[in-house]
């Protein structure tokens, strides 16, 4: 692809999101499976603007969780400025937690092909999405108890008490703070140990793909049990053999997606950010403020699911009840409710 099409979005990365100042150095980390025309577009945008960019390509990693390698980790801690385009996130890493710490910020395009970078959530209006975001994260942060079920049979209930939410919004333009495009969740660790509940047939999973045959697991005490069904499955039991120690930590994550022009795919990195969707994670919180540290963290997306906050439904088989649950908290009467398209 020529990649003066790509250019727009690159621009937007390096402008908005990470508000590059001129003369700052910017590290790119790449893999082989990402498509180099990115990469470049990534590279003259911040050319362009004054910046210098430094590209690192590494191998793909296996899964989210996974450490990059120490050259790369180690280059991340002295950035002020990071892109990760490679096809794995890093977020739930010590190495971006190091580097955040240092007072990085992260631009996070995990798994970006050219078509997102032209079309879908990129096109957001991201002024609205972080005002979503910001909102439903200031709730999280007020939230005891979180109960999510799905038309599928999932039902989960978990503790989310004394934990604090956070937005991503799109947005990187302060020391320590991590976004990306597309973007747009509210987000939070639930507290460990805590989940109980039975998980069946989810939409889509990083590293186990769509789930298009039977699959179900029960949660007890925080801690994924008695694994049913066919591949996803027998892939799933594999991770979490090798990946060890609190592997099974579920739920780990609790986001709700906040951005109206994301599509329905089979990429996490876009599905998990299209409004009135939830995701939950496996594994690794601890960069959300959790205590579990693994070297495995799976997105699991969920359709059109229904969530009550402490009780009170913020989403409705897929809708978006923000205003009625402010209104309703605040003690007047409810809102119209913000629609959003059914899948």
């Amino acid at each position: 692809m020529d990649i003066l099409k790509l250019a727009p979005t690159a621009t937007r990365v390096v402008r908005d999101i990470l508000a590059l100042k001129k003369g700052e150095r910017v590290l790119i980390i790449t893999d082989p499976e990402r498509p180099h025309s990115i990469t470049q577009a990534l590279a003259f945008a911040a050319v362009s603007c004054g910046a210098q960019p430094v590209v690192m390509i590494m191998p793909r990693l296996a899964i989210g969780g996974m450490e990059p390698p120490p050259e790369v980790a180690a280059a991340m801690k002295v950035s002020t400025a990071i892109i990760n385009q490679s096809t794995i996130s890093l977020t739930h890493t010590d190495a971006t937690r190091e580097a955040l710490k240092a007072g990085a910020r992260i631009a996070n395009l995990r798994n970006l092909d050219e078509d997102m970078m032209l079309h879908g959530g990129v096109a957001a209006d991201y002024e609205k999405v972080k005002d979503l975001s910001e909102r439903i994260a200031r709730i999280l942060s007020k939230t005891e108890t979180a109960e999510l079920t799905t038309p599928e049979g999932t039902h989960l209930v978990m503790s989310l008490k004394g934990r604090p939410g956070f937005a991503q919004t799109g947005f990187a333009t302060q020391p320590g703070q991590f976004s990306g495009l597309p973007d747009g969740e509210a987000t939070i660790a639930p507290v460990e140990d805590t989940t109980e509940g039975v998980v069946v047939d989810p939409y889509l999973a990083d590293d186990l793909g769509l789930i298009d045959r039977p699959f179900k697991f029960e949660v007890k005490r925080g801690r994924i049990v008695n694994i049913e069904g066919k591949t996803a499955a027998e892939r799933l039991r594999r991770l979490i053999e090798e990946h060890g120690k609190d592997a099974d930590r579920f739920a780990s994550q609790l986001a709700i997606g906040t951005n109206d022009a994301c599509r329905l795919t089979d990429n996490t990195r876009e599905v998990t950010k299209k409004l009135g969707t939830c995701h939950l994670a496996i594994g690794d919180n601890k960069t959300l403020a959790g205590t579990v540290t693994t070297s495995m963290h799976m997105d699991i997306v969920f359709l059109n699911p229904t969530l009550l906050l402490d009780g009170k439904p913020i989403l409705k088989d897929g809708r978006l009840l923000l205003e009625e649950f402010e209104r309703d908290a605040e003690g007047s009467a409810p809102a119209q409710d913000l629609e959003v398209s059914k899948v």
